[in-house]
This record gives structure tokens, C-alpha cells and sequence, in this order.
């Protein structure tokens, strides 16, 4: 059995990291949809789903047993299913390494919360943020309707603790109290079905930490110190 510390050894190197999505040699994994996923008529973007999931538990898995410190996650998805976005979630919040999570296009629904587990949270210049109660669908029994009420009323909370966690960390309303921001989270949902924010003011609100490449200057080494 090689060492988990043993050289990147592939023929193909960059063929290896689009079949996987994992850059061994420089500790950054690809956090996004699957093409299989995707349909050719629609052309629609891929969201979080069992594969994406399963192939990113394993790749995080690959680098924390080479110990690898910081990692630094490319994510590009425009969210997706609950259960698999927070088997993400909680697999960065676990990860021992420091974890940087560079966002392109959009942070949005499920990525959003996605986001926050990361140490680093970097915005592309033109990335957007957006987070709103989420879209459901139900068919079933009148008693399947309760269970899956209460699930989504879980869900729900869940990820208003995770944003207020974030705000309380930085951001304008970091010295506000914790209730005053869950108000504010409701609010804005309720009168917004999506609200959308820029990079710039994911960083104000505390949804993000910095701007990748501010006035033009795209340092990546910058990108992974802490």
C-alpha cells in the first residue's frame, strides 16, 4: 500500500483532476455538478446531489490523511438538496486542516450555507451571494405531509443558525444580538422570495471574509495564509 504522503503519480495529471475533481499535488478539490447530471436540452447547471457529495467526502478525506494544510476548495454550484449540501457542510466543519472556499458565479440556496463551514470564505469579484427559505416538493399522505413539515421547519432553523453564527463572527451586524438578526434573516425572506447580495456586500453583512483579486490584484498565495 503506498503512503498516504507519497507523490501525485498519474499519467494524465489533468485529465485525473477533471474525471475527479481532486489536485492532489496542490491540495484543491472541485466542489462542483456533475455532467452526467446536466441535460443537454435545458443546459441547466448541475446542483448539490448524492454524487457531488460522495465524490467530495472522498476527496477531503484523500488530503486530510496526507495532511494536508490549508486546502483550498474551487466551489462552483448553484446549490441543491439539503441533505447532501449539509453532508458537505459538516464534513468541512469536521476537516482538521484549514479550509479556504474560493466561490465562482454564485453562492446561493444550498452553497451558501455550504460556504460558511469554511475557515476562509473568498468571494470572486462578480461572484453573488443569495439565500432564501428554498424551494420543496411533496407528494404524499396527509401524515407524510406532517412529517415532512416538521423536517422543513428543522431544516429552516438550522440554516438561520448557521448565517447567524457567521454575522455574529463580522460584518455590520456582528454586535447585534442574536434574535435582532434572525429578524432581520426572516425579513428580508419575507419580502424577497430570493435575496440576492454582491460580493461586496456578502462581506459587509459577514456571509464572506474578502474579495479575490479587490483592485485588481490576484494574489494566490494571499488566498491560503491565515
Amino acid at each position: 500500500m503506498p503512503s498516504p504522503n507519497a507523490p501525485f503519480v498519474s499519467d494524465e495529471p489533468i485529465v485525473e483532476i477533471h474525471r475527479y475533481g481532486l489536485d492532489v499535488q496542490f491540495d484543491q478539490i472541485y466542489l462542483v455538478g456533475s455532467d452526467e447530471y446536466i441535460s443537454h436540452e435545458e443546459l441547466a447547471e448541475p446542483g448539490v446531489e448524492h454524487s457531488m457529495a460522495s465524490h467530495f467526502i472522498k476527496n477531503l478525506n484523500i488530503l486530510m490523511c496526507r495532511n494536508s494544510d490549508p486546502i483550498l476548495i474551487h466551489m462552483k454550484t448553484c446549490g441543491g438538496y439539503w441533505e447532501e449540501g449539509m453532508a458537505i457542510y459538516d464534513a468541512i466543519v469536521a476537516c482538521p486542516s484549514k479550509v479556504t472556499i474560493l466561490n465562482y458565479t454564485h453562492a446561493r440556496s444550498m452553497s451558501s450555507i455550504i460556504f460558511q463551514a469554511a475557515d476562509k470564505r473568498v468571494m470572486m469579484p462578480h461572484s453573488i451571494f443569495m439565500f432564501h427559505e428554498g424551494d420543496i416538493e411533496f407528494s404524499g399522505t396527509p401524515k407524510k405531509l406532517r412529517s415532512f413539515h416538521a423536517q422543513e421547519a428543522y431544516a429552516l432553523e438550522a440554516m438561520l443558525d448557521i448565517y447567524i453564527a457567521s454575522m455574529k463572527k463580522k460584518g455590520r451586524m456582528s454586535k447585534a444580538r442574536p434574535e435582532t438578526i434572525r429578524q432581520w434573516l426572516v425579513e428580508q425572506m419575507d419580502k424577497k422570495e430570493d435575496v440576492f447580495l454582491s460580493a461586496k456586500e456578502a462581506v459587509e453583512y459577514g456571509f464572506a471574509d474578502e474579495i479575490f483579486g479587490a483592485e485588481g490584484k490576484y494574489d494566490w498565495k494571499k488566498l491560503i495564509e491565515y
